[in-house]
């Protein structure tokens, strides 16, 4: 049955309004580990979220395949479930992204990474390497009763590399990811070589000083600040008065030099759509201008709370494609350099240790990287506690570097220098 036939069914039998969104994937993912190839993923997979409304009230299924008894199990749904939610509809639209290539493949990436694993006997500190390449390719559909048809294709490729290293009985791991629209954005080369070379001087590692610090924090952790900050701006979160960011619209609230936005129709970015799985049209804003707060994140369900229009942010739950923090024309390097003396962040401890706290804004992370003197890298050092705020991070920003970097679609960061951060010694 196929989707236009299962809405017919559906409205006979007495649905009064009924969406289908249609996922598709494509995927291929390699995981090379240790001079081997550790892991293979060859997926193609269609998935179907069924949005259907009766007597002004609306429920969600989800579910592999279209027939009658999907039609029977959503109705018995919605007679069930006692909470009434209203969901809008939206009227007649027709939107049709740019065609991609549908096709995906690990082969080529194969052999260049077998040539990279090489290159870790001329890094004699070097225990293990893990690689990771990922094809992907989304296709997304959503067509309802009322003439709304928006279809939107994303082809995206991810590579990551990890290398542990060891001296004396000291362990250090290094690591950098890259998520890409284009394939031939990947320097495969350069990545490795910058993270065996990383790790080799990480190995080397001093016990720090208790005290605040200049430092300049990664990429890849300035991204998972700024994603408890996009948490932070969810309108669920402020509703809920679990977000200490509530009632700062228009308020000054983080230095001048920072302005973050949203861009989901830049194709050049991994998050780029056209609209949200809503089916509301997405569009480029400010969320952040020089630390004035704009706006906060909507759905249809929350804006309607507030009687306004969604802005086109939901994704399964409130959520950002390509935000990201405006860059400067400032390299890493320059950073460094401008610093002189201080620390440079570059990993956190990914679970137990870790606390950002959404609603007070308070933020104590275990943080991991390399101790800066005369604007160089001297050494790594030993595992310590950043202890800050978002609003102290956010605001203290010396400067921003140019080196915009997305692993992940809703998200996207440069490297940041921030000023008087305290850095306990573990």
């Amino acid at each position: 049955m196929n989707v236009h036939q299962f809405i017919k069914l559906a409205l006979k039998k007495g649905i009064t309004n009924i969406q289908i969104t249609k996922e598709k994937t494509k995927q291929k993912q390699i995981y090379y580990i240790n001079d081997k190839l550790n892991d293979y993923t060859d997926l193609n997979k269609t998935i179907y979220i069924i949005k259907a409304e009766i007597n002004k009230k609306t429920e969600e299924l989800t579910s592999e395949y279209l027939d009658e008894t999907i039609i029977d199990l959503i109705i018995e749904k919605i007679e069930l479930v006692d909470a009434k939610y209203e969901y809008d509809f939206l009227e007649k639209k027709e939107l049709k992204g740019v065609k991609k290539d549908k096709n995906v493949s690990v082969t080529k990436e194969m052999s260049i990474i077998k040539k990279l694993n090489e290159l870790k006997k001329n890094y004699k500190q070097i225990k293990s390497v893990e690689f990771v390449f990922e094809d992907l390719y989304n296709e997304t559909t959503i067509i309802n009763n009322k003439g709304l048809n928006l279809n939107n294709e994303l082809h995206t490729y991810q590579f990551y590399v990890e290398a542990l290293a060891e001296k004396n009985g000291e362990y250090s791991s290094y690591n950098q990811s890259k998520l890409v629209t284009k394939r031939n954005e990947i320097d495969f080369e350069k990545i490795t070589k910058e993270v065996f070379e990383k790790v080799s001087i990480q190995v080397e590692k001093v016990k720090l000083e208790t005290k605040k610090y200049n430092v300049i924090i990664d990429s890849s952790v300035t991204a998972s600040i700024i994603a408890s900050l996009k948490n932070m701006l969810s309108a669920n979160s402020i509703r809920k008065k679990t977000s200490c960011l509530a009632e700062k619209i228009n308020n000054k609230v983080f230095s001048e030099k920072l302005t973050i936005v949203e861009e989901p129709l830049n194709e050049k970015y991994p998050g780029h759509t056209l609209f949200d799985k809503e089916g509301t049209e997405t569009y480029n804003k400010i969320i952040i201008d020089k630390g004035i707060i704009k706006d906060y994140l909507y759905d249809i369900k929350e804006a309607k709370l507030v009687n306004r229009k969604s802005t086109g942010n939901n994704y399964g739950l409130i959520n950002t494609r390509n935000m990201y923090i405006k860059p400067t024309n400032t390299s890493v390097e320059k950073l460094l350099e401008m610093m002189q003396d201080g620390i440079y962040i570059t990993d956190k401890m990914g679970a137990s240790g870790t606390s950002m706290n959404e609603t007070t804004g308070s933020i104590s992370i275990q943080i991991f990287g390399f101790l800066i003197k005369n604007g160089k890298i001297v050494s790594g050092f030993e595992p310590a506690i950043m202890t800050t705020t978002i609003f102290e991070i956010l605001s203290n920003i010396e400067n921003i570097g140019n080196d915009l970097t997305f692993n992940r679609k809703d998200i996207g960061c440069p490297s940041i220098y921030v000023s008087n951060i305290y850095i306990a010694s573990e």
